[in-house]
């Protein structure tokens, strides 16, 4: 009797092209990917419609039933290129505002990792910092968000209080819109817009400047960010399948930064203006394997997200998240995959 090959959710974005790539000549054809934008696998996988995926990172957060399956996800240290705040027309008063807050907020982020190791501690200082911030006077900038990603999403609406300050980002978030590729991006009045993945690429010609959320985050807290993670609806998960894509993600990985034409599609991938994306330098960026800096990452992000929510952090959730780094880092595993 023929083995039914394992079912996971996969993200169809460029990003992970060489994963996909290397996955599918290990597997041998025992693995199927069933293939949706973030939040849909981030759906299948709660739904059990499969048992792993690469999924949003905040759905780690927001589901208590998924598990870490293994320290694999998708992450940038710095700008990541296709996830970020398109500015339209030629407001330089909000590209300023969000430059010199930035600055400000770095000195706050510094500050508060000299206050304390426990990124929960260090949450609670920097929100107790700017809750209460409120800008001098301006037009507060209309903001159109996606459907397709809610990693990014989380951690637009994180920066916007950060950089607003509570109320006026809830004055922004009050009145944003929210749509997918179908609708037309040029019918609305949006200063700001978030756009992600292969979109992304795309449509950087359209705006007049970009805030990439990978940078931006950089900026503020020296680490990576960590837009997705391979993620189980079970606490158990096939060795097989385990070893399998931790040796795919590992070659490409390296491939893609050594070798990455053996990635680049024969047809060219177009942006709206005619001109081709640069895939090799884009994948020079993205790395699919995580350590000890990326789940540092994950803690602040998830415990800032929680105080945005007005939540305190879990105790439960910072247990899970550091069981799983303790796991997955170099003290218990001698770094074998790091």
């Amino acid at each position: 009797m023929a083995i039914s090959p394992v079912q996971i959710g996969w993200i169809p974005y460029w990003n992970l092209l060489p994963l996909q790539h290397e996955l599918r000549r290990i597997s041998g054809g025992t693995v199927n990917m069933l293939s949706g934008h973030p939040t849909t696998v981030n759906k299948w996988l709660q739904d059990g419609h499969v048992s792993v995926a690469p999924a949003s990172s905040i759905a780690l957060l927001k589901s208590p039933r998924l598990e870490l399956a293994l320290p694999l996800g998708i992450a940038s240290e710095g700008a990541v290129l296709s996830v970020y705040l398109g500015v339209r027309g030629d407001d330089r008063a909000i590209v300023e505002f969000i430059r010199g807050r930035q600055t400000e907020l770095a000195g706050v982020f510094a500050d508060a990792c000299r206050r304390s190791d426990d990124p929960g501690a260090r949450a609670g200082f920097i929100w107790s910092e700017v809750a209460s911030y409120r800008p001098a006077s301006m037009r507060l900038p209309a903001l159109r968000l996606t459907s397709a990603s809610a990693a990014s999403a989380a951690l637009t609406r994180v920066l916007l209080h950060l950089w607003f300050g509570e109320a006026a980002a809830g004055r922004i978030l009050s009145t944003a819109s929210v749509s997918d590729r179908s609708v037309a991006h040029d019918m609305d009045e949006a200063v700001l817009e978030l756009v992600i993945g292969d979109e992304a690429l795309q449509r950087r010609h359209e705006f007049r400047q970009i805030i990439d959320l990978g940078q931006t985050w950089f900026e503020l807290t020296q680490l990576p960010f960590v837009f997705g993670l391979w993620q189980s609806n079970s606490k158990s998960m096939n060795a097989g399948l385990k070893s399998m894509l931790m040796d795919a993600a590992s070659l490409a990985e390296a491939r893609m930064v050594i070798e990455p034409q053996i990635y680049v599609p024969a047809q060219d991938f177009y942006c709206g203006n005619g001109e081709p994306v640069d895939l090799a330098s884009y994948w020079k960026v993205i790395h699919y394997r995580l350590g000890e800096r990326h789940f540092q990452s994950l803690l602040l992000y998830y415990a800032l997200y929680l105080r945005m929510r007005g939540h305190r952090e879990h105790e439960h959730d910072n247990e899970r998240v550091t069981r799983w780094s303790r796991t997955w880092t170099q003290r218990d595993l001698g770094g074998m995959y790091l």
